[in-house]
C-alpha cells in the first residue's frame, strides 16, 4: 500500500520482487525520465475499465485521434474486503497481464470516453509502479494556466 494505493499482489506471481518499486525483479523497466515524451495521465474507457499510463497523441490511418499508451495499468477501486485498513484507495494491475505480452498500446479515439489528470497520490504510486520521474504537483497558478491552454486548444481544435 503506497498512500492509499495498494499494488495489486497477483500481479508478481510468485516472483520477488524489487523491494523500491514492487515490480518483479525481472520485469523491472528502463528508468523514464520526467522529460519523455507524453504525459501521465487516467484514460477512462467506454468500456468503464479506468487505466493508468503515459499517454502520447497520434493519430490513426484516417488523420483521427488516437492514443499511445506506454506503461498502462489497470486502476480498480479498493474495497473494504481487500485489505485491513479502513479507508478509501485504488489497486494498480496489469493491463491486459495473461493475454499479451505487449507493454505498450495503441487506442482509437472511438475506445476513449475521457482523459483525466490523476490524483497525486495515484500518480505517485503509478511512476514507482513503472520506473518513471514523479512530476512536481502543480501549483495553483500553473493549473489555472493549463487549464486555459486546455480550453483555448478545445476552442480552436472544434
Amino acid at each position: 500500500m503506497v498512500n492509499g494505493v495498494r499494488h495489486d499482489a497477483n500481479s508478481g506471481g510468485g516472483v520477488p520482487a524489487n523491494s523500491a518499486s514492487g515490480v518483479p525483479a525481472h520485469a523491472e523497466k528502463p528508468f523514464l525520465p520526467l522529460l519523455a515524451e507524453g504525459t501521465i495521465r487516467l484514460v477512462l474507457l467506454t468500456s468503464g475499465q479506468l487505466l493508468i499510463a503515459r499517454l502520447r497523441q497520434t493519430s490513426d490511418r484516417d488523420g483521427e485521434r488516437a492514443y499511445q499508451l506506454l506503461r498502462p495499468l489497470l486502476v480498480k477501486e479498493k474495497h473494504p474486503s481487500d485489505s485491513a485498513q479502513p479507508g478509501s484507495g485504488w489497486i494498480l494491475s496489469p493491463f491486459l497481464a495473461g493475454l499479451s505480452t505487449q507493454e505498450n498500446l495503441v487506442l482509437f479515439k472511438a475506445a476513449v470516453a475521457s482523459v483525466l489528470n490523476p490524483e497525486p497520490r495515484l500518480l505517485h504510486a503509478y511512476t514507482i509502479r513503472t520506473n518513471q520521474e514523479c512530476p512536481p504537483e502543480e501549483t495553483p497558478v500553473e493549473r489555472l494556466k493549463r487549464a486555459f491552454e486546455e480550453f483555448t486548444e478545445s476552442l480552436e481544435g472544434g
